[in-house]
């Protein structure tokens, strides 16, 4: 379907659906998450992102019940009021698929905008919204039978929704900035957006406390421009409060868990205890729980989890909460009143090999001394699922734009500098950004295994006429000089001109980046100075700024548009 009629449709098309009447049934707010639990409390469903699949285990028996594939990385799920559906959005298939609740049997599957990531159930279960974090775009489907009913643009990278009880509005977090999005849903308009920082990226979820008065974002504040970053002021753990009728970050009730609780890494996920007063937050990269006083805005109780925490439920009591461990696939069940873990769930059998199973570990931790000085910092802080965090980091060497390591097995050196040779010399950034000791030899190979596995996803752009015609322009121009065979790259540093920027203390010479995924990767160039793919070729002096007198402004947008398609799949 054209996008433009898409989004031009939304709007009649929102409002036709309509949600949060009257007679409505009414099961209060609801969030995307990793982890649910249905309304009986009997079962507990979880997206295994590795594995691609769902799995369901009874609660009381403590053991699985069925796992059900459902294509490539499974990022969040979320239940129909009856507890009869499970919505799942596949983010690498590119889908959101329905599976019944008890037998786990696929019953439908819609594509969707590229790359969905949050979806939610509105609470009369009539419409699921979905976040599709590649077009930056809501999209409403009818129940049950996924039929679309319209999208809203809300910018870039939209992640976790959450709906309000009476599904009149619907809020969106973004996962490369701390913004929050406001959506009218009967009006299917974007109605406010709540800053909660320029620093606050890593937004995963939001959720609505009981009263309806808050919305809490567990993420993390990127330092970038601190001067010389240590372990301590680089990256800090945040939960930030959110008033919903001023529509306001309340930075006095701003929690940060590295001071109130301790110093921890990515909080990710969070839920409520039922009277509203306590909230518990999983931190994804120390592998830990914080559990917060809300009513004195202190830290009452920590403890440690499985690997790589993404999200988080609470029984109906307030007795118990399960953690869904993402790396180590399994649940953590943890007795509330006592804080401790009373068992843990295997919930599937990773398929990814051993050696890059173990390394992925490494690259989302920051648990150990060995990765990292006091639980701050993991690789994955800056290079979010493997991918960037849109940052350029005023590091030792000068500004450098984060980039992400997907295809690293072809495309070495690495940094921008070019003075990491292979995927063994890491430990240097482990040890002088992130202040671990450093991992032995072994574990290194281990790191290593995880850095090469990752390929480069396959472009959303088809190669149409525009990009047809860009081909030839970056054969024309001697793009293919440098970036040069299927890697797009010589391996080769070179002075493009842009290094001559204050504050650059390295160049000016720069290593010739891969021009797969230039589709995902903004900003650009080693400084970030170029916001968008056609500004690479129009600002500056050096050698990318082909405009004036070689092309003109049209040939730039067919080769922006040939880019744009790297790779094909």
């Amino acid at each position: 379907m054209n996008r433009l009629f898409r989004l031009l449709g939304g709007v009649a098309l929102f409002l036709l659906a309509g949600c949060g009447s009257e007679d409505s049934e009414i099961m209060g707010a609801r969030w995307s998450s990793t982890i649910v639990l249905s309304p009986d409390g009997a079962i507990l469903y979880v997206a295994n992102p590795d594995s691609g699949s769902v799995s369901a285990v009874d609660v009381g028996a403590g053991v699985l019940r069925w796992e059900a594939t459902v294509g490539q990385g499974p990022t969040t799920l979320s239940l129909d009021p009856a507890g009869e559906r499970v919505y799942v959005a596949v983010t690498g298939s590119g889908s959101v698929v329905a599976l019944d609740a008890a037998s786990g049997a696929r019953l439908t599957e819609v594509a969707t905008d590229w790359r969905p990531t949050g979806v939610v159930v509105s609470p009369d279960g009539r419409r699921l919204f979905v976040a599709s974090s590649g077009d930056g775009l809501v999209t409403s489907y009818g129940l049950p039978d996924l039929a679309f009913h319209g999208a809203v643009e809300v910018g870039p990278d939209p992640h976790g929704l959450a709906v309000t009880a009476d599904g009149a509005t619907l809020y969106v977090t973004h996962l490369r900035s701390g913004d929050l999005t406001v959506i009218d849903v009967a009006g299917g308009t974007v109605e406010a957006v709540v800053g909660t920082g320029q620093e606050n990226n890593a937004s995963r979820q939001v959720v609505l406390h009981p009263d309806g008065d808050r919305a809490y974002l567990p993420l993390s504040r990127s330092r970038v421009e601190s001067g010389r970053p240590t372990f301590e002021n680089t990256v800090m753990p945040r939960v930030v409060a959110v008033d919903l009728e001023a529509r306001r970050p309340v930075f006095r009730e701003l929690l940060g868990l590295d001071t109130i609780d301790r110093p921890v890494g990515l909080p990710s996920a969070a839920a409520f205890s039922p009277d509203g007063r306590l909230l518990y937050v999983v931190n994804s990269a120390s592998d830990d729980l914080s559990v917060v006083d809300l009513e004195a805005g202190i830290g009452v109780g920590h403890l440690d989890v499985g690997s790589n925490p993404r999200g988080i439920v609470v029984s109906v009591d307030g007795s118990t909460a399960w953690v869904h461990n993402a790396l180590s696939d399994d649940v953590s069940v943890v007795d509330l009143a006592g804080l401790e873990e009373t068992a843990r769930i295997t919930v599937t059998d990773n398929p990814l090999p051993d050696d890059v199973l173990a390394g992925k570990v490494l690259f989302h931790s920051s648990a150990r001394p060995e990765m990292a000085r006091d639980g701050w910092i993991s690789c994955a802080s800056c290079h979010l699922d493997g991918g960037h965090d849109g940052r350029t980091w005023v590091l030792a060497d000068g500004p450098r734009n984060t980039t992400p390591i997907r295809g690293l097995g072809s495309t070495f050196p690495f940094h921008w500098s070019g003075d990491r040779v292979d995927v063994f010399d890491f430990q240097t950034t482990i040890r002088e950004v992130q202040f671990g000791t450093g991992l032995s030899e072994e574990e290194n190979a281990l790191l290593a295994a995880f850095l090469i596995h990752g390929e480069v996803p396959s472009s959303p752009y088809p190669v149409d006429e525009a990009a047809t015609r860009g081909e030839q322009v970056f054969g024309e121009s001697g793009c293919a000089t440098c970036h040069a065979g299927g890697a797009f790259t010589d391996g080769r540093t070179h002075d493009v001109g842009t290094g001559g920027a204050p504050g650059e203390l390295r160049g000016p010479e720069f290593d010739t980046p891969t021009l797969l995924g230039l589709y995902d990767t903004a900003p650009y160039l080693h400084d970030g100075s170029a916001l968008t793919l056609a500004a690479v070729f129009t600002v500056g002096e050096g050698s990318h700024a082909i405009a004036e007198g070689v092309i003109d402004e049209g040939a730039i947008d067919d080769l922006v548009a040939y880019l744009r398609t790297l790779p094909q799949g």
